[in-house]
């Protein structure tokens, strides 16, 4: 029995220590992106008062959820861009206020991150990852509406992706009750969240390329109506990227395409009409939602 509890008192222990170097090593990357930070903060024009409030705000984000090495790498190249304490505090907060809000960071997070990694200003990126958050707050609603009158949704991610998906479309001029009756289309025809997700992601690139709103609307209603599934989606957009690159203007492929749509059926949509399944966009697909600082691509969480 003696030697039965030491063998025992020694797998206690080895698992004790076991989390013991666990837990040293995950404070000592935490230190290393607070040292990170602080080296690029020094080497900015903010005062030291200035560097300590983003330092602040920066470890404010992490313990909220944000992975440290992204508010690392806002941090360190909006330093590196010259942004001021203000501006870094605004970047900061609001990847904060958005996860705090139930909303996915992701989308902001890329935002933010694409724009510093492009050389745009970091007010300018504030700006419009503002707007971007402003957006996802007036299209979760619709999306939570959709949910709850019976769209199949496969976990969380689904209904991230779908959120995201939705605030591009609205940040490229597509009216909220205009996304509000393409997801009741979709909803008609038994499709997915992931499904609706494309489909809004497709109105959204169209009109990212120079379609009218309206224009990008009629020819997705039209789609998901013919039974058109991702793949199909996705053939469409790659219809009108070949016909831009010829001199065709976006409006002007619309109408072919509308056209086509009418006169036609859908190639393999009805199976992703109904199951949401294919190869296309679908949630997080990253497909964007054309050119701009509106364009970052798709959630990826």
């Amino acid at each position: 029995m003696k030697k039965h509890r030491t063998v025992r008192l020694q797998g206690v222990l080895v698992v004790f220590a076991a989390c013991l170097i666990s837990l040293s090593g995950t404070a000592a990357a935490e230190q290393g992106y607070i040292d990170r930070i602080a080296k690029a903060l020094e080497a900015s024009r903010l005062t030291k008062a200035e560097q300590a409030e983003v330092r602040v705000q920066a470890e404010t984000a992490v313990k909220a959820g944000i992975p440290s090495e992204d508010v690392e790498l806002i941090a360190t190249r909006a330093a590196d861009r010259g942004a001021d304490a203000e501006t870094h505090i605004r970047l900061l907060h609001l990847v904060l206020s958005v996860k705090q809000d139930g909303l996915p960071a992701g989308p902001v997070l890329d935002r933010i991150e694409q724009g510093l990694s492009k050389g745009v200003s970091p007010e300018r990126i504030a700006a419009a990852s503002e707007r971007l958050a402003e957006k996802m707050t007036t299209a979760r609603p619709l999306v939570d509406g959709l949910v709850q009158k019976g769209m199949t949704a496969k976990g969380g991610g689904d209904r991230e992706a779908a959120i995201s998906g939705t605030a591009r479309a609205l940040e490229k001029g597509l009216p909220p009750e205009t996304v509000s009756a393409i997801g009741a289309l979709v909803h008609e025809k038994r499709g997915s969240l992931r499904y609706f997700t494309s489909v809004v992601d497709t109105a959204a690139y169209f009109a990212g390329s120079g379609m009218t709103a309206e224009t990008a609307a009629r020819l997705v209603r039209h789609a998901v109506e013919k039974g058109y599934g991702e793949r199909d989606l996705d053939a469409m957009v790659r219809q009108l990227d070949g016909e831009m690159k010829h001199g065709t203007r976006a409006e002007d492929a619309a109408a072919r395409m509308d056209q086509e749509t009418m006169q036609g059926g859908a190639g393999a949509g009805r199976q992703g009409v109904m199951s949401g399944q294919g190869s296309g966009s679908g949630a997080g697909s990253g497909r964007g939602a054309g050119p701009g600082m509106g364009g970052a691509g798709g959630p990826r969480r």
